[in-house]
């Protein structure tokens, strides 16, 4: 049977019980020592008989009834975190038609990353069969061939012969786990394409620095954009209608949501689970006065303009709408505004005063969510014979930027422009192999460094407070957490980053439950100095007596001994 932590009342009433059990003794011995008062052997056994109770019984009972239950943690272990080996090992082939020119590439990019302090790169020579790419007539086929490789975090750098029938670029990222590159491309432009594309080596660096020493670093943009770590989240999609008596809007958003935004989070389902939530918002606006401007058409238009700077104050006041915060899990918001058409159009212009790129209106909060502006069309809101208005949002532009916007909080960053280089174009709602292994190794490294300070920062508080309770459940979750995290490690190094990053996730989550149990407050409140001030008054006046008399104790039986030791040499 487990024993459960004590709570201060529990204490208070053995200490009574204590107090009361004392109290009995001290009657009990002062009734003998009254008895015995003439005779000394008989004083002498009553002194020994209080020594005996207080500090032979007492003591050992006072502390063992006082104590805190406290389940052993691996602290040496924790302590040893800060020197885990996380380099991530990848094996990467490299195919082409030519053997020595295979070897040459293999050489130049083992020689290229092999002071790389995150990544353990694997590059080895694959032959490649003349007859596959002799079938290959188009981009479609060599993204259907049967060479490419199926396993989380591999890669295939794959050499095509006259690329330049699809492509004017020399390198071209598929949407799986395979570079295609052309004859005249080097090895100084594909270790390229992988470091800044594939690998994101300097994300990862970024992203640890910054939770390890968060005053010092700073994260990159994609680490700010990204949202914590979790094991579920929320997302909100909300529709706001300020006028709806002058504009109806028919728009099958749960269909939208079937189609578009689905398979997107079915492609992320290794990473999290997600709960779509949608709402509409009836008489809102955004509290933020537009400007009235001209059109640069020049033909005498107007429109409304919001200026970037003013966007942060739309948010404090939609956000307390929302209702967003009835979940623990953390929670994306998409809200699309559909101003009236008195209000419309209305546009967003940047610092420099210029729209925003794009047809649509939009913008993102980093770790919250995005707003899209979607105006009603002009034919809509001129036509003053039907009242009131009926509108259809446009789904596809509606949903695009939504999926954009979602990407980013979720960690897929925007690439930065790479010279003769280019990826495949990936659909609305799709998600490329590589990409998802990016994002599994960012999440991993991120995850598996908040376990270990999560760690350290609990064990460095339980061993500098004495008295906090720590129950088999904070135990169990910090044993896992340990496990989990050096297991982690080990995966990492050999290449299999799918069971890495669940053993990371695992070990993430235990360390946020043993660091936030309820039971670890319990006893915060009843620290070792107000003990010692309740129990001192009571056992102070008792003990001084005692223990003034071991000095006659001492003398009476040291006197026996002696007489006896007189009576034997005479």
């Amino acid at each position: 049977m487990v024993k459960q932590p004590e709570s201060t009342y529990s204490r208070l009433g053995g200490m009574q019980f204590i107090e009361g059990w004392f109290s009995f003794l001290w009657w009990i011995s002062g009734q003998w020592f009254l008895l015995s008062a003439q005779i000394d052997a008989n004083r002498i056994f009553a002194a020994v008989a209080y020594v005996v109770v207080l500090i032979v019984i007492g003591l050992p009972l006072w502390w063992k009834t006082t104590e805190v239950y406290r389940v052993s943690l691996p602290y040496s272990r924790i302590a040893a975190l800060d020197n885990l080996d996380v380099t991530q090992g990848m094996n990467i082939s490299i195919s082409t038609l030519d053997t020595a020119r295979g070897d040459k590439l293999v050489a130049d990019l083992n020689d290229i990353f092999k002071t790389s302090k995150w990544f353990q790169l694997t590059f080895f020579a694959l032959s490649l069969e003349k007859k596959y790419l002799a079938s290959v007539h188009s981009l479609e086929d060599l993204e259907n061939a049967p060479f490419q490789p199926r396993k989380v975090g591999e890669l295939l750098l794959l050499e095509v012969p006259g690329l330049a029938r699809f492509t004017a670029n020399h390198v071209l990222v598929g949407l799986k786990r395979t570079v295609y590159f052309s004859s005249e491309t080097t090895a100084v432009k594909l270790s390229e394409v992988l470091e800044s594309w594939l690998l994101q080596e300097k994300s990862l660096r970024q992203t640890v620095a910054a939770m390890t020493a968060p005053t010092e670093t700073d994260q990159d943009q994609s680490g700010r954009r990204r949202m914590p770590a979790a094991e579920e989240y929320d997302i909100m999609i909300t529709v706001v209608n300020p006028e709806p008596e002058k504009l109806q809007l028919n728009w099958d958003l749960p269909k939208a949501v079937q189609v578009y935004l689905e398979p997107l989070l079915h492609e992320l389902s290794p990473v999290a689970r997600y709960t779509v939530k949608s709402q509409w918002l009836y008489f809102v606006t955004l509290n933020v006065q537009p400007k009235l401007v001209a059109d640069s058409s020049g033909y005498g238009r107007k429109h409304y303009a919001l200026a970037e700077d003013i966007l942060p104050q739309i948010i404090t006041p939609l956000e307390k709408k929302l209702a967003s915060h009835v979940s623990r899990n953390p929670c994306l918001n998409f809200v699309v505004y559909v101003p009236p058409c008195e209000a419309a159009p209305l546009h967003i212009y940047r610092r420099q005063g210029v729209r925003v790129k794009g047809g649509v209106d939009a913008f993102l909060s980093p770790r919250w969510g995005g707003i899209v502006i979607h105006n009603p069309s002009s034919l809509i809101c001129h036509n003053t014979s039907v009242q009131p208005k009926e509108y259809s949002p446009d789904t596809v532009a509606v949903m695009g930027v939504f999926l954009a916007q979602f990407r980013l909080l979720m960690g897929i960053p925007e690439l930065e422009e790479i010279s003769r280089a280019d990826r495949l174009p990936l659909s609305v709602v799709s998600l490329g192999d590589w990409e998802l292994d990016s994002l599994l190794r960012v999440r991993t490294m991120e995850q598996l460094t908040s376990a270990r300070l999560t760690l350290q920062s609990l064990s460095q508080l339980l061993s500098e407070i004495s008295n906090i309770v720590i129950n088999d459940a904070v135990g169990d979750s910090v044993y896992r957490a340990v496990d989990c995290v050096e297991r982690a490690a080990k995966l990492l190094k050999i290449g299999q980053l799918d069971r890495a990053f669940n053993d990371s996730k695992e070990a993430f989550l235990s360390a946020e439950a043993a660091f936030t149990d309820p039971s670890l407050l319990a006893l915060l409140y009843f620290p070792d100095d107000q003990k010692y001030a309740v129990y001192i008054p009571l056992f102070l006046p008792v003990m001084i007596p005692v223990i003034l008399s071991l000095k006659n104790i001492y003398a009476w039986f040291s006197g026996r001994i002696n007489s006896k030791s007189k009576l034997k040499e005479d």
